[in-house]
């Protein structure tokens, strides 16, 4: 299992694209919000609800209001960790009222607002779409905003302390990092991010339900982390320690429940936050936050090679034994006692 996993992951056949093959918006809702407020402004549309990995969309139109109800059992903690303050910054300016339940999140949207300008309702619908993805990096937004001001500022302290000074410079002008954050997010699964003064420590518990899916998601974890240790241009350095050696960062914020594969560790150090835009800060934090998709594909994916490797390795193993059966012979035999016969085939007559 673990070689197989090996093969897949080092494969030159999988692209960057295919590494990241979720999308970051819900295309089932994004097609309904685009025909109800671009295409066909003020269509009618029936009360529908489905799901996405992590969280339950519910539409449905009202006159001329589309209502957007979002079902996500961890709203709360995502809220009040940053993706509030990210949803109001993304959603700003949009013709759009927002309000809370406990684990709801209720969005309404005038169509008639956004009737007479075509890019505004692709936007919107594009936004909305994305609900998922702003509730998850919201957390981490907050503190790759606090590394990348905390970066501009120790530079700039270097640049003008005095010689022999600028690492006391720096220190000073950072300051102390915010306090570590406990989440869950998802199901099975806690994350804990870590600020530190030249880095952001992104943990999370990997758990599984099946034994073998145990086995192989931990053969996964090993070969992404060790293929990943460094870091390179595109991606982040990456370390995993089993269930009995956890993390230092974690060991005195509390590990409950206990997760039966192991600790992954994403590092995002000042040199990836420096003069970045919003945009490469969304992009840095996405990959991070939905790694329990990437995990989850590949994990799939993996068995199912297996399964059909096992597959093919059997139907060989089948004709061979065909091929190995006697056919049925016409030469005669002779006994002990000199009477001769013709032995029966050892092929089953069809």
């Amino acid at each position: 299992g673990f070689q197989a996993l090996k093969g897949i992951l080092c494969s030159p056949a999988m692209s960057h694209a295919d590494r990241l093959y979720l999308e970051h918006t819900c295309p089932t809702l994004q097609q309904l919000l685009l025909r109800s407020l671009v295409e066909e402004p003020g269509c009618q549309l029936q009360d529908q609800d489905f799901q996405d990995f992590e969280v339950g969309y519910s539409i449905a139109s009202v006159g001329d209001t589309v209502k957007l109800k979002v079902v996500y059992p961890f709203l709360a903690e995502a809220l009040k960790n940053g993706s509030q303050e990210l949803l109001e910054r993304v959603w700003d300016r949009l013709p759009v009222s927002l309000s809370v339940e406990p684990g709801e999140l209720h969005v309404s949207i005038k169509t008639s607002a956004v009737a007479e300008d075509i890019e505004t309702g692709k936007k919107c619908a594009e936004l909305l779409a994305t609900t998922r993805t702003w509730l998850l990096i919201g957390p981490l937004m907050s503190c790759l905003h606090w590394l990348r001001s905390a970066t501009a500022k120790a530079t700039s302290a270097a640049a003008t302390a005095v010689a022999g000074n600028a690492a006391s410079a720096s220190a000073s002008a950072i300051g102390a990092p915010p306090p570590a954050m406990v989440l869950q997010l998802r199901q099975l699964e806690t994350c804990w991010i870590v600020p530190k003064p030249d880095r952001v420590l992104v943990i999370l518990s990997v758990h599984l339900d099946d034994e073998v899916d145990v086995a192989l998601g931990r053969a996964f974890c090993q070969e992404f982390a060790e293929t990943k240790r460094q870091g390179k241009e595109f991606s982040l350095p990456c370390s995993f320690h089993e269930t009995k050696d956890a993390p230092a960062e974690v060991r005195g914020l509390g590990v409950t429940p206990t997760p039966n594969v192991g600790f992954l560790t994403l590092t995002l150090t000042d040199q990836h936050v420096r003069d970045a835009s919003e945009e490469r800060l969304v992009v840095l934090a996405r990959p991070v936050m939905t790694f329990r998709n990437f995990f989850l594909f590949h994990l799939k994916h993996t068995k199912s090679y297996l399964h059909s490797r096992l597959r093919k390795r059997l139907d060989q193993w089948q004709k061979q034994l065909v091929r190995a059966r006697r056919k049925r012979g016409q030469e005669k035999r002779r006994l002990a006692s000199g009477k001769e016969f013709v032995p029966p085939s050892r092929v089953e007559k069809s």
